[in-house]
């Protein structure tokens, strides 16, 4: 196998580096995946590392499978490896950690992961403990806190917030939900991180051992990492110091999560003697795309310089449309959707000329036309292939309800990504609670949500003795609830009972036999409906569990309720089937799409009104605005509105800067369409 090829100059620079510190400034479409990619097989063919000394750190799990995948075809015979890297997410990796050296920080290995339900459902009852109303006091408030203070490494004796009186109730709040995690065997995404940080700086053996298997660190989105990330890989590279990350300060977007700009840009201070490489060629977007793109960056001034350029010099001018409003914004992208996918029917009723400021007609029949000039000339879409191949880009989710209204009135299918996933549904959060016990009967989160699906008779009173009496390990206590609630003694012999299942047997056995003893299909099958919807999804939850139906069924339903609960909004996401993808720009970041349309370009959504006070936070802005239009390979639409509805008044809207940043001569301005 040849590592040289279909590389350019930079790219195969990047590749055969010098072991030590690299850093790889990769600029928007510039090959980085196939760089890292390569720089793996690099080590492995050309240096004789063993794979199982390399770790590959990635942002998503799609990203982490799909290089993978490419390793090992381009590892195949005569060059086969018995063993492959370490390859997956901070978090996944962080489980890995946590689960070997879980008796360490209290937990035992069958430790469930809580998602943003679990911990709120946890918090809610730590607040009526505490006698603070959970409507006043919102649990997702305490939830963010305690999730910025483990992405910084705070105990909650170590919070400090600027209001005193919170800051006690935070520390609070904070100390009796790592309580409650410990006594449920549980851990939230915060902990699956900081608590292999602690491990390592409270047991300096522990963090040999991994030093020594992992000797060779490769790091991707390295911009996107928060503190707790970068002293995770820092201390893990500190024996060997061969560290190779990758990134791009021109996209980091995730200030509000807390990753820290500043860990690219003082890698240089971190690691005095590392080389730098910077990917300048870009693969994915056409010459006049990259020019906007260009202008919308320059606005910040601190960061690494790179030019971004292609040899790709066809295709148009990228559009702009001024929409009168936000019912205009999502009928105009429904209407362009159309013409891509159907030859345009011309006709006076699709000549429409758009309405300039200083003509006095009234601008609100303009939407009325497109709505039903559209409805009665392309009432249908007719050709779906490539739909997937379009996306529609907005700041904040409330944008998206225009578009769905659009999109069902012109039969435009669409999607949309970050809106209720999939394994947030009730009923599949059900069986995953179910399922949970079963491997860990300490998570009485997973309990009190289920132990009354389907009703069994017990209330909010009845569950805390329940539950008193399970933390205590109170027999006669239990015994009389038993006695006096039989039904809830049937709920926990029916737990024990398949618990007790005999290991040959899989995941899909176990499953069904969930199902069956709970009653939980006849709950679902009301009849209805919403019931069949709702069934037909549990029905698609076990079609995904099959994936695990080779294994023992206690390790297949660990496995299962891992991958669900490290699963992102991108990892969700279907970009195959022939649909429209709607999703925010923050979701759109490692995307690709033929055609974008980036809509709200008004200042208050892009920048956001949250950020204006702040220049840091307009430079994310700016930033964000930079990766919607690099996400665009051949046609770029940019929108704005000259009013729109929020918060239930209409106002004005002001083009944003983005779009002030960009010269006349870069963009055609649609007038009429």
């Amino acid at each position: 196998m040849d590592t040289n090829s279909g590389l350019n100059k930079a790219q195969l620079e990047a590749v055969t580096a010098p072991l030590g510190p690299v850093l790889i400034l990769a600029g928007a479409g510039s090959g980085k995946t196939r760089c890292l990619t390569m720089r793996i097989v690099y080590l492995i063919k050309k240096l004789g590392i063993k794979p199982h000394n390399i770790l590959a750190v990635t942002f998503t799990n799609k990203a982490a499978g799909e290089m993978k995948e490419r390793i090992v075809k381009l590892l195949q015979a005569p060059d086969k490896i018995s063993n492959s890297p370490t390859m997956g997410t901070f978090h996944s990796i962080g489980v890995r950690i946590l689960r070997a050296e879980s008796r360490l920080v209290g937990l035992t290995p069958n430790f469930v992961i809580y998602d943003n339900d679990d911990q709120e459902s946890l918090l809610k009852d730590i607040l009526i403990a505490l006698k603070l109303d959970p409507t006043k006091f919102k649990p997702a408030l305490f939830a963010a806190v305690i999730d910025r203070a483990k992405n910084n490494l705070l105990e909650p004796g170590d919070l400090d917030e600027k209001d005193k009186k919170f800051t006690q109730t935070a520390r609070e709040v904070y100390r009796r939900y790592q309580d409650g995690l410990l006594k449920n065997n549980a851990v939230d995404f915060g902990d699956l991180l900081m608590l292999p940080v602690q491990i390592f700086q409270k047991h300096p053996e522990i963090l040999k051992k991994y030093q020594a298997l992992w000797q060779y660190i490769l790091v991707d989105e390295y911009q996107d990492t928060n503190h707790v990330q970068y002293l995770w890989t820092k201390m893990l590279a500190q024996a060997h110091k061969n560290i190779f990350v990758v990134g791009d300060d021109a996209q980091a977007i995730y200030g509000f999560r807390g990753a820290n700009l500043q860990n690219i840009l003082d890698f240089e201070d971190d690691y005095p003697d590392c080389k730098i490489i910077r990917l300048e060629q870009n693969y994915r977007s056409t010459s006049p795309i990259l020019r906007i793109a260009e202008k919308i960056i320059e606005l910040n001034s601190h960061q690494h310089k790179k030019r971004l350029w292609t040899d790709n010099e066809t295709g148009g001018l990228p559009n702009l449309f001024s929409a009168e409003d936000e019912t205009t914004e999502a009928y105009f992208v429904a209407g362009r959707i159309l013409n891509i996918q159907d030859p345009p029917v011309t006709t006076k009723e699709t000549e429409l000329e758009y309405l300039t400021d200083d003509q006095s007609e009234d601008q609100g029949i303009l939407s009325r036309l497109m709505k039903k000039s559209w409805g009665r000339v392309l009432p249908k879409l007719k050709n779906r292939q490539g739909l997937n191949q379009i996306a529609v880009l907005y700041r904040t989710h409330f944008q998206s309800r225009a578009f769905e209204e659009a999109f069902i009135a012109s039969s435009i299918p669409y999607q949309i990504v970050g809106g209720l996933k999939f394994y947030e549904r009730a009923e599949i959060k059900d069986i995953l609670c179910y399922l949970r016990l079963l491997v860990n009967q300490n998570d009485l989160v997973s309990l009190k949500r289920v132990i009354n699906k389907p009703a069994r008779g017990i209330g909010e009173q009845s569950f805390k003795l329940l539950k008193d009496a399970l933390l205590e390990k109170d027999e006669p206590l239990l015994s009389e609830l038993f006695f006096k609630k039989p039904s809830v003694k049937g709920f926990f012999e029916m737990i024990n009972f398949i618990t007790g299942i005999e290991e040959s047997a899989n995941i899909l056995d176990v499953l069904g036999q969930v199902i069956k003893l709970s009653g939980y299909e006849k709950f679902l099958r009301d009849g209805s409906e919403e019931g069949e919807g709702r069934w037909e999804n549990v029905l698609e939850l076990i079609n995904v569990a099959g994936a695990f139906k080779r294994l023992p069924w206690k390790e297949a339903v660990s496995r299962f309720l891992e991958e669900v609960a490290l699963m992102t909004s991108a990892d969700e996401a279907d970009l195959n089937t022939p649909k429209v993808t709607l999703m925010t720009l923050h979701q759109a970041k490692g995307l690709e799409f033929d055609t974008v349309f980036m809509v709200g370009l008004e200042e208050g959504l892009l920048p956001h009104s949250r950020s204006i006070l702040d220049p840091k936070d307009i430079a994310e802005e700016v930033r964000l605005a930079y990766v919607g239009v690099t996400r665009a390979r051949k046609m770029l639409f940019l929108v704005h509105a000259q009013s729109r509805r929020q918060y239930g008044s209409r106002n004005i809207s002001v083009p944003s800067r983005i779009l002030k940043a960009i010269p006349e001569e870069l963009i055609t301005r649609i007038t009429n369409y």
